[in-house]
């Protein structure tokens, strides 16, 4: 879902709005994923200690609404949100995975906090500290990389490794260089050399005069563009085949062939 939060808005109305457009469009979903944290602006260009509040636990009346509604609509949700730590604990950017029952199966937590002038996810966000798990969600085993992440292919790799027949890439990311000379491209390399689908799924819209440049797009483990957005809030929707994955890994073995004295890291995978 490319999701379009109002800049203005509170968390619970973008929540409800969020709400209201999955039961539109993803009713017969298996699995449907939102934007990176969907329901705040890009509060990150900032550091303005204020936006702590926009925290949620896990356990939340928040996060109960998004398990309510995966139960309702009999559809796995992967929700980025703005995680705040238990008392004493972290905050990270965190994407909970919800199964079609609405139980909070687990969760991703974003590995590299971006940070660069007008970025400054380091001052809200701590690493990751889950590592690359897999989840087994709407009958497919999925992993997540969240936004800047992506730059980080070994993340897809271990997940592919896992079993994940898809990653998705929950995304907040502006400009229009991005899909132009990035995005696309950079999600297609991924999903050819993990042998995996990639759902690039970001935000659509305009803060602060910058605009998110949309693209929400679908890439096979062959390369081959399933389906693109333009800029504007919209669903894509498409077919995942486990079977197609099998099939691309029997063909190509790029994960058979791994040197894996030369990964030391993958031993334990």
């Amino acid at each position: 879902m490319q999701f379009e939060a109002g800049p203005d808005a509170s968390p619970e109305e973008n929540l409800e709005r969020a709400i209201d457009e999955l039961r539109e469009t993803a009713a017969d979903a298996d699995v449907a994923c939102l934007p990176e944290y969907f329901a705040t602006p890009y509060f990150p260009a900032e550091q303005d200690p204020d936006n702590f509040e926009l925290a949620v636990r896990d356990d939340s009346e928040f996060v109960d609404r998004i398990r309510e509604t995966a139960a309702d609509l009999d559809t796995a949700i992967v929700a980025p949100v703005f995680e705040e730590g238990y008392p004493g604990g972290r905050n990270y950017n965190t994407a909970l995975i919800i199964d079609d029952g609405g139980e909070l199966t687990g969760k991703y937590r974003k590995l590299h906090p971006f940070q660069r002038p007008g970025y400054n996810e380091t001052y809200y966000f701590s690493p990751g500290d889950l590592g690359a798990p897999v989840f087994d969600v709407g009958g497919l085993t999925i992993g997540v990389m969240i936004c800047f992440d992506r730059h980080f292919p070994e993340i897809a790799r271990v997940q592919a490794l896992r079993g994940a027949d898809v990653v998705f890439v929950p995304t907040c990311s502006f400009g229009e260089e991005n899909r132009d000379e990035v995005w696309v491209k950079e999600l297609t390399g991924i999903a050819v050399s993990s042998s995996v689908y990639v759902v690039g799924v970001n935000r659509a819209g305009t803060e602060g005069g910058q605009t998110h440049f949309g693209a929400s797009t679908v890439i096979d483990p062959r390369g081959e563009e399933l389906g693109t957005l333009g800029t504007e809030p919209d669903t894509l929707t498409t077919d995942i085949s486990p079977s197609k994955v099998t099939n691309v890994r029997r063909t190509t073995k790029h994960l058979n062939d791994i040197r894996r004295e030369l990964l030391p890291d993958l031993e334990s995978i």
